[in-house]
Order: C-alpha cells, then sequence, then structure tokens
C-alpha cells in the first residue's frame, strides 16, 4: 500500500457508534436498522481512538453520533476517554434520555458540546416531524437538565428547514437568541431521508413528499430573514453563502446546489456502527478500524483515489448542502 504523505492530515472523525434510536422521524429511517448495536467492542473504539491521536490536526473534532449515542451503555466511557487524549468531543442527541442523572454522566464524561435535535417550539409541529408524542416536554427537560449539572458545557440546537415547519423556523431562531444558555443554532435543509433509496424526484413521491416546502417564495424569505438575523448577531452557525445555497437547492433540488467540488474526503474520517471507515458515507469503504490502520490508510493509494472520486462527483447529496461548509465557499 503506498503512502502518499502530500495529504494533509484530516481535522475531525465522525463516529457513528449505532444506528439504533427511539424516534421515528420523518425525515429518516435508520431507526427501521436491524444493526447489532455492540458490532464493535468498547476496546476496539478505545483502541481506534489512540489511533487518531497522531491522526487528527486542527480542531481534532471527535463526533460521537448514531441513531442515539445515548442508548449505547459505554458511550460515557468512550467520550471520557476522548476528552482525556485532548479530543473535542461533540455529541447530537434527541435529547429525550438526558434527565437529571444522565446529565451529570454528560458533565463527568468532559463531552465539549451537544447539539440537540429541536425543529419548532410549536410542540405539535416537533413531535410530529420526530416521529415521537412528548419529544418536545423531553428536549426542554434536557435543557433544563444540562443547564443546571453540566456548567462547562456548550449545548447547541439543530433544526432541520422543511415544509412542514418553514414559517416557525425564524421564530425558533429568535427563542435561540433569547434562551441565553444556548451556543446557538445551526440549521440543515430537509434532503432524501436517511436509510431510504429514493429516485431524484423524491421529493414529489407521496410517502415523503409532504416534507419539501411548496410556497418556494415564502421559503425564500425565511432564508433571507435568517440571513439578516445572522447578520445582525443572532447565534445562527450557518454561514451566509450556505443559507444562500439553501436558496437555490430549494429553488431546484434536482441540480447540483453547490459550485464549490466535494472535499470532505480530505479533511474528515467517517465511521459506521461495523467499524467500517470511509471518507464519504455514500461511497464504499475503504478500510475498517478492526484490521487497519488508520494512520496508513489516510494517506494510502485506495484513500487517494476515493478522495479524487469525491472531487469529481456531481451528486447533490445532503453533505453538498448541509454539511462541511466553509466560509465563502460556494
Amino acid at each position: 500500500m503506498a503512502i502518499n504523505m502530500n495529504i494533509k492530515k484530516p481535522h475531525s472523525c465522525s463516529i457513528v457508534l449505532l444506528t439504533k434510536c427511539l424516534f421515528k422521524c420523518k425525515m429518516c429511517e435508520m431507526w427501521k436498522s436491524n444493526e447489532e448495536i455492540n458490532a464493535v467492542s468498547t476496546d476496539e473504539w478505545k483502541s481506534f481512538i489512540s489511533s487518531l491521536e497522531n491522526v487528527l490536526d486542527g480542531p481534532r473534532e471527535l463526533v460521537f453520533s448514531g441513531g442515539e449515542p445515548l442508548l449505547r451503555k459505554d458511550i460515557f466511557e468512550l467520550i471520557n476517554f476522548g476528552s482525556k487524549r485532548g479530543f473535542k468531543t461533540l455529541m447530537p442527541s434527541n435529547g429525550y434520555l438526558i434527565d437529571e442523572n444522565v446529565a451529570k454522566q454528560i458533565a463527568e464524561s468532559g463531552l465539549t458540546e451537544i447539539f440537540i435535535s429541536l425543529d419548532s417550539i410549536n410542540p405539535q409541529t416537533h413531535d410530529f416531524l420526530r416521529g415521537m408524542p412528548g419529544a418536545y416536554e423531553r428536549v426542554m427537560r434536557a435543557f433544563d437538565n444540562l443547564r443546571k449539572n453540566c456548567p462547562n458545557l456548550r449545548i447547541g440546537i439543530i433544526g432541520v428547514i422543511s415544509g412542514v415547519n418553514h414559517k416557525e423556523i425564524v421564530e425558533l431562531a429568535k427563542w435561540v437568541k433569547s434562551s441565553v444558555f444556548l451556543s446557538g443554532i445551526y440549521f440543515q435543509a430537509i434532503a432524501k431521508p436517511f436509510f431510504v433509496a429514493l429516485t431524484d424526484s423524491w421529493y414529489k413521491e407521496g410517502n415523503y413528499g409532504f416534507l419539501w416546502p411548496k410556497d418556494i417564495p415564502a421559503i425564500h424569505r425565511t432564508i433571507d430573514e435568517l440571513i439578516s438575523l445572522r447578520n445582525t448577531g443572532y447565534p445562527i452557525h450557518n454561514f451566509p453563502m450556505q443559507l444562500e445555497i439553501f436558496k437555490t437547492y430549494f429553488d431546484r433540488p434536482d441540480i447540483r446546489a453547490r459550485k464549490a467540488a466535494c472535499y470532505a474526503g480530505d479533511y474528515v474520517i467517517n465511521v459506521n456502527p461495523s467499524g467500517d471507515i470511509s471518507l464519504c458515507c455514500f461511497m464504499k469503504p475503504v478500510g475498517n478500524i478492526k484490521k487497519d490502520d488508520i494512520r496508513k490508510l489516510w494517506f494510502s493509494e485506495p484513500a487517494a483515489e476515493m478522495r479524487q472520486k469525491m472531487h469529481n462527483c456531481t451528486i447533490n447529496c445532503n453533505n453538498m448542502v448541509n454539511c462541511f461548509f466553509k466560509e465563502n465557499e460556494e
């Protein structure tokens, strides 16, 4: 396996620990997965995290995700293991399981930042989109428990803009601003539901078409207002350029919304619940943590070939719309 030392080190590793979830979100069918929760053991994950110490550069981020990562019993042990090795540790969560005891364990684990899913401050809207009665109430409880028990934790929100909630998005952004304990909100545009093989016209189809906004001028006005709020100091984490691209995407979801090539494989490592390592979660793996050394794999010819495929990719995937944005990058 040839090694190319001209490749820069990655900045982040996204570790999908499991696909199990308590929710039945309208924009995701990952919860239907039958995968084994402990396909990779605690010790195997620790060994992999240790191997990243001399690999990750820059922000040196470890993202522990799922499914719902709090369903994995060793989640706090893994976060603590990463935190003690100097990694910035992050975790998205639906918030449902965060009672006072869990909040205390989060604090003890050394987690740097948590992102809670919240799509509206209208309880009915959030509960509908997340497929779980009482989801909104549990999110609010999670905020209270985190605020009281995790003084050093950054608490943020991820909200998905869809045809169901786009008229409530500005109100959500204003609520985040008023909730001074929150670090801010990161918006994503509705995309093909996870774990669903759909055609390019998925947004027109009966099962999922309701998620797509029908009043495009109205969603343009919403996004323009978000840009205006961000420019006046609201804690909206999206770059204005990304929000502008949302408008292009909602106009023509059938064509590539960004001019920039995909460079995610140049600085992000993805690992799935089976330990498969990929540079793009929609392309084939380049290795597995159980048998491959990530320090060698990152600089290998197979990885370089995969990066080239990603640079030349023209698919309008959700990663190109929602993820891996840098300031002023189209």
